[in-house]
């Protein structure tokens, strides 16, 4: 006859905690929505909470390798034009790279001001104010004290006479073409693509407009009014390109922050021309650029030393 296994002592227990009426489940309540801050009433207060935002990243929309693209699409003649004429500041600029931890820096420092005209920041305790006349005195782009009418619809022959259409071309559309037309090397009897020099040095100032000086991305579709203001040599030198281009550096700067990556909520794109920012930053604040800087960086500051700072 087998023996009866011995009844586990605990079973009953077990048994009894199984029938034992269940726990309430808790309900979870879902996080709120985020909700910004209400804006700034007062003068000197600031828009965002510097450390909240500090390991955001800021990009540039421009485009930085322009100076790579005039060496391989225009030839000797045709660059000096372009080094000659109503951007000649521009041009002789090394590159059009500046540091956007420096950027993103002063968008988080900008307070609150009455003047539409200009932006401020609180700068190590100091409230500062980059202006339009300060943009023009780093970069010499042309400005007027009168407000600047809307460029009159001219006819944009040279967008026909190589794109086949004037409406709908793309910056992207201009870099192909000069891309796929690019100067051979050690070629002396080279035909260029472009009818004339004046068509080609027009065609590389589009892009200058468009890429450098409003810091518009590849895809963007060109304006038009300013291809007419610049295929008219006398109308483009005499056009209030300082306005325009600061207008738009201004605009981006302060909504930059407001536009994030659906995708990278670290990051965001900056528009306009913001190099004569940055130049603009370290003539106020020699020290920096003495202690921090070395010319070969480009303005990028290490970001150590503004974790130091504004601790």
């Amino acid at each position: 006859m087998a023996h009866k296994a011995p009844k586990d002592p605990n079973a009953s227990k077990v048994c009894k905690a199984s029938n034992a009426p269940k726990a309430p489940r808790l309900h979870v309540i879902p996080p709120d929505p985020y909700v910004p801050a209400p804006p700034p009433t007062r003068p000197g207060q600031i828009y965002f909470e510097f450390r909240g935002w500090f390991n955001s990243k800021g990009y540039w929309k421009g485009n930085q390798d322009l100076k790579k693209l005039i060496a391989t699409f225009l030839i000797p003649t045709q660059r000096d034009k372009l080094h000659n004429g109503t951007f000649r500041y521009i041009m002789a600029m090394e590159n059009f790279k500046c540091s956007m931890k420096l950027v993103h820096c002063l968008c988080l420092s900008r307070i609150f001001t009455n003047d539409r005209d200009s932006i401020s920041f609180k700068i190590f305790g100091y409230d500062v104010s980059f202006t339009l006349e300060d943009f023009h005195i780093m970069c010499g782009l042309r400005i007027t004290s009168y407000n600047v009418e809307k460029p009159i619809n001219r006819e944009r022959n040279i967008l026909k006479r190589y794109f086949g259409k004037s409406k709908g071309v793309t910056l992207k559309d201009i870099r192909d073409f000069m891309t796929h037309n690019e100067i051979p090397k050690n070629d002396v009897n080279h035909i260029h693509v472009c009818e004339s020099d004046r068509d080609a040095v027009k065609l590389m100032k589009i892009l200058v407009v468009e890429s450098i000086l409003f810091g518009k991305k590849t895809e963007s579709f060109m304006m038009e009014e300013y291809a007419s203001i610049v295929e008219d040599d006398k109308v483009c030198a005499e056009y209030p390109w300082g306005n325009v281009a600061y207008d738009k550096l201004i605009y981006s700067l302060k909504h930059a922050l407001d536009k994030q990556n659906k995708f990278h909520a670290t990051e965001y794109k900056l528009g306009g021309f913001p190099y004569p920012l940055c130049a603009w930053f370290y003539e106020r604040f020699p020290d920096i650029r003495e202690k921090y800087i070395r010319e070969d960086e480009y303005l990028d500051t290490p970001q150590e030393y503004f974790d130091e700072k504004f601790e």
